[in-house]
C-alpha cells in the first residue's frame, strides 16, 4: 500500500544539503531580522516622525549667504644666533589670532558704529581654513549677504590693524625688557671681573701655579725615595749575615733591587748592601779556610796526625775561622744598625708626603676656583654680547616687510548657499530610523524570551520532551486547532506523536497514566497542546478523559463545541455525579470533562478531599487522564491536583514565553516536588534552521509515493513542499495494533 501524492503547491528541497544550510547563515541573521519584523511599526513611526522633523526644520530654516576674505601668510626665515624675534608665529597660531575673541570683538564693534544697531541681531557663522601656500579663508555665513560681505572685509582689514598694533606693543616691550636684561649682565660682569681680580691679588696666582708645580715633583720624589727605604727594609729584615757577606743580596742582582738602587740614589748612597759589607775580608777568609781544609785532607794522606805541619795548618785553621765569625758578627751588627735607621727613617718621610699633598691639593683648588672665575666671567660676557646683538637687530624689525597681506576682501555670490534640505530631510530621515534601529536593539537585549529549543533546554536546565512547530493562523480559521481538522500527516500531528511516544514508551511509561498540563503564563498555547495530546493518545487505542481543570478561564469545551455547565466544579461541589460530568466526544476513545460554571471558591473545590476522590475514581476507570491546569505564575490551583499526579507537562511558547517567568514555574514546581516529566516547546517556526532537518524529512518522506510492486528504481519524486498547517482533513484514524 503506497501513499498518494501530494498536491502541496511549494517546491520541494532537494536530497542534498546546501552550503548556506550547513554554514547557518540565515541562523546567524534571522534572529535580528526577526526582532526587525516583530517591532517594524516602531520603525516605521520613528523614521516618519524623523522625516517630518526634518521637513519642519528645513522649512523654518532660512536661506543664507557666504562671503569671503583670503590673507597670504609668510613664514619667518629662520636667522642666526643672537637675532630679535617678535612676533614668531606658526602657522597654526596664526589662524588662533585670526579667529580670536579680540579681532571678532573689534570686527562687530567697527560694523555697528553709526548703524543705529542695524546689525545688532545677525549672527553670523565664521569658519577659518587653511589652503595650500600658507593662505588663509576667512568665511563668513549669514542670512544677509550684505551683511557676510561686509563682515569679510572689515575682519580682513581688523586682523592687519590688531596685529600691526600687537606687533608695535611686542617691539616696545622687547626692547625695554632687552635693556633691562643688558643693564642686570652688565652689573654681573663687572661683579664677576672684580672678584677674579681679588683672587689674582690674593693669592698671588703666578706664584701659586709655580709653587703647585715645585710641590708636585717634590711629592713625587719623596713618594719614590719613601718606597726605596720601604724595599731596602724589607731586603735587610729577610738577609743573613752570611748572605750580605758573601754577596749574595745586592742592588744590582733584581728589578726590585734596581728600584731601591734608584731610591737610595736620590739618598744618595749608591749601595745599602755594599756599607754594610764595607771592609769586610769574609770571602778572602772563606776561600783561606777551603783551601787550609783541603791541603791538610792531601797532607793527613801522607803524614800523621801530630806531624808538626799538620799540626801549623790546623792552628792557622782554627785561627781564619775565629777571624771569619767576627767578619760575620760585624756584618749583622752593621744590618741590624741599617734597620734600625730605616725603621725611624720611615715615619718621617709618612709627614713629609702627607704635608707635600696637603700643599698639592690646595694649589689645585686654587687653581680650580680660579678656573670657575674665569668661566663666570666669560659666561656673562656672552650672554651680554647675544643681549646687545638683539637690542640692535631690534632696530631693523620695523623695517621687515609684513608678514600677511590682504589678497582678497568681501568675495562672494548673492545667490544662497544653503541651506541644504534634502540633506536635512535625509538626515531627520535617517535620525529617526537610526533612533528607532537603537531603541528596537534595546529592547531586543533587554527581551529574555527565546526561540530556539536548544537554548530554551539550556536556559532552564530541564530535557525536552517534545517540538511542536507554529501554525499560521490563516488555516485555523474556527479559532481552535484540532488534529481531526488537518491532514493526518501534517509536522503538527508528527511533533505530537513524538510527544506521545517519549512519554508511553519511556522506561516509567506503563505508570505515567495521569498526567497534567500547565504553563508559565497564559498565551502559551497550553489548552491547544493538551487538547490535541489526548487526542493522539486516544488515537493509539487507550480510554483516555480530558479534564479541563482551569476553574477560572477553562475554554477546552469550545474544542468539542459543548456547553461549560456541568463539569468538574460541579462534582467537586458534590452537586453532580463523576459519571455525569464525563461526555463523550466525536473522537474514537476520548471523552472530556468540562471545567464547569465558574465557581466562588476555585481554590478551595481544588483542595478538598474530592479531589483526591476523583483522582483515584478516573483513575480506575481510564487508561490516561489528562488535567489541563492553569499557568503557574497566575494562581496556585495547579498544585492543588498535581499532588495526585503522576507526571507533570510544561510547555514554554517558543518566542514568547519569558525566562524569568519560566524559571520562577519551574523552581514553583520543584520546590513542592511536583513530578515533572519534562518541557514542551510550543510555537518552533518552521523556518527555524535548527527544525531544517525535520521539514525536510516530513516533506520528503510524504511527497514521494511508492509504487504497488514497491520497485524503488521506478519512484518519481514530486517537488513540492508542506505549507505551515493544512486544515480539513479527514479524522486521524488509530492504527489497529497501536497501544502507545
Amino acid at each position: 500500500m503506497g501513499y498518494s501524492p501530494s498536491n502541496y503547491s511549494a517546491p520541494l528541497p532537494g536530497y542534498g544539503t546546501s552550503l548556506i544550510d550547513r554554514i547557518n547563515i540565515y541562523l546567524r541573521i534571522r534572529r535580528y531580522f526577526k526582532f526587525l519584523v516583530e517591532r517594524w511599526l516602531l520603525l516605521v513611526v520613528f523614521t516618519v516622525v524623523g522625516l517630518g522633523i526634518g521637513v519642519w526644520w528645513a522649512i523654518m530654516q532660512p536661506d543664507y549667504y557666504r562671503s569671503d576674505s583670503v590673507l597670504a601668510f609668510a613664514p619667518r626665515i629662520e636667522m642666526g644666533r643672537g637675532d630679535a624675534r617678535v612676533d614668531d608665529l606658526s602657522a597654526d597660531q596664526a589662524m588662533q589670532k585670526i579667529q580670536s575673541a579680540t579681532v571678532i570683538q573689534r570686527v562687530n564693534s567697527k560694523l555697528q558704529e553709526g548703524r543705529d544697531n542695524q546689525f545688532k541681531f545677525s549672527m553670523p557663522t565664521l569658519k577659518v581654513e587653511m589652503r595650500r601656500g600658507n593662505t588663509f579663508i576667512l568665511g563668513v555665513t549669514s542670512t544677509n549677504f550684505e551683511y557676510a560681505k561686509e563682515f569679510a572685509i572689515a575682519w580682513a582689514g581688523e586682523f592687519m590693524e590688531f596685529h600691526r598694533q600687537e606687533r608695535k606693543n611686542l617691539v616696545g616691550t622687547t626692547e625695554a625688557k632687552f635693556q633691562q636684561q643688558i643693564l642686570a649682565y652688565e652689573n654681573k660682569l663687572e661683579k664677576a671681573e672684580s672678584a677674579l681680580d681679588d683672587f689674582r691679588k690674593k693669592n698671588n696666582i703666578a706664584s701659586v701655579q709655580d709653587a703647585g708645580v715645585s710641590a708636585q715633583l717634590r711629592l713625587d720624589k719623596k713618594k719614590a725615595e719613601f718606597e726605596a727605604l720601604k724595599m731596602e727594609l724589607t731586603l735587610a729584615e729577610a738577609a743573613t749575615a752570611e748572605a750580605l757577606a758573601s754577596g749574595a743580596v745586592s742592588s744590582g742582582n733584581d728589578g726590585s733591587s734596581t728600584s731601591s738602587s734608584a731610591g737610595q740614589a736620590s739618598l744618595g748612597s749608591d749601595n745599602i748592601f755594599s756599607r754594610i759589607t764595607a771592609g769586610s775580608r769574609y770571602n778572602e777568609l772563606r776561600s783561606s779556610i777551603h783551601n787550609l781544609e783541603r791541603e791538610i785532607a792531601e797532607r793527613s794522606k801522607v803524614l800523621k796526625p801530630k806531624h808538626p805541619v799538620l799540626v801549623e795548618m790546623n792552628r792557622q785553621l782554627d785561627l781564619a775561622k775565629g777571624q771569619l765569625k767576627l767578619e760575620l758578627a760585624l756584618v749583622e751588627e752593621r744590618r741590624q744598625a741599617m734597620i734600625e735607621t730605616r725603621r725611624f727613617q720611615i715615619p718621617g718621610y709618612q709627614k713629609i708626603i702627607e704635608e707635600l699633598t696637603t700643599e698639592v691639593q690646595e694649589s689645585t683648588e686654587l687653581k680650580n676656583q680660579l678656573m670657575r672665575l674665569q668661566e663666570d666671567r666669560d659666561l656673562i660676557k656672552s650672554n651680554l654680547d647675544i643681549l646687545n646683538r638683539n637690542l640692535q637687530s631690534m632696530g631693523r624689525v620695523g623695517a621687515e616687510e609684513e608678514r600677511f597681506t590682504i589678497v582678497s576682501q568681501g568675495a562672494g555670490d548673492s545667490r544662497p548657499v544653503g541651506p541644504m534640505r534634502p540633506q536635512i530631510i535625509a538626515m531627520g530621515a535617517g535620525s529617526g530610523f537610526a533612533l528607532a534601529l537603537a531603541l528596537m536593539f534595546l529592547l531586543h537585549k533587554l527581551d529574555d524570551r527565546l526561540e530556539s529549543p536548544e537554548d530554551i533546554e539550556a536556559k532552564l536546565e530541564e530535557p525536552v520532551l517534545g517540538q511542536l512547530p507554529e501554525v499560521d493562523k490563516k488555516h485555523n480559521p474556527e479559532g481552535y486547532l484540532l488534529l481531526t481538522r488537518m491532514k493526518a500527516h501534517t509536522m503538527f500531528a508528527e511533533s505530537l506523536r513524538g510527544i506521545r511516544s517519549a512519554l508511553l514508551l519511556g522506561p516509567e511509561g506503563a505508570t505515567k497514566r495521569v498526567l497534567a498540563v500547565t504553563s508559565a503564563v497564559p498565551g502559551d498555547g497550553k489548552t491547544t497542546f493538551t487538547t490535541n495530546f489526548a487526542l493522539t493518545i486516544a488515537a493509539a487505542g487507550n480510554r483516555t478523559l480530558l479534564v479541563d481543570a482551569d476553574l477560572r478561564r477553562g475554554n477546552i469545551h469550545g474544542y468539542f463545541e459543548q456547553p461549560l455547565e456541568g463539569g468538574l466544579a460541579e462534582v467537586l461541589d458534590g452537586r453532580l455525579e463523576i459519571k455525569d460530568a464525563i461526555h463523550e466526544t466525536t473522537i474514537k476513545n476520548l471523552y472530556f470533562m468540562r471545567a464547569g460554571e465558574r465557581p466562588a471558591n476555585p481554590s478551595e473545590l481544588l483542595i478538598g478531599p474530592k479531589t483526591r476522590e476523583l483522582i483515584a475514581s478516573l483513575r480506575k476507570e481510564f487508561d490516561y487522564v489528562i488535567f489541563d491546569c492553569p499557568p503557574l505564575t497566575a494562581i496556585d490551583d495547579t498544585f492543588s491536583v498535581a499532588a495526585y499526579l503522576d507526571g507533570l507537562l510544561f510547555v514554554v511558547r517558543a518566542g514568547r514565553t519569558s525566562m524569568r517567568f519560566a524559571k520562577i514555574g519551574l523552581n514553583t514546581i520543584h520546590q513542592r516536588s511536583a513530578p515533572l516529566l519534562g518541557l514542551v516547546i510550543n510555537g518552533v517556526p518552521i523556518d527555524n534552521p535548527y527544525y531544517y532537518y525535520t521539514s525536510y524529512y516530513y516533506a520528503s518522506y510524504y511527497h514521494r509515493p511508492l509504487t504497488p510492486e514497491g520497485d524503488e528504481g521506478k519512484e518519481s519524486v514530486s517537488r513540492r513542499a508542506p505549507k505551515k498547517e493544512i486544515l480539513e482533513a479527514p479524522p486521524i484514524e488509530a492504527p489497529k495494533d497501536a497501544r502507545g
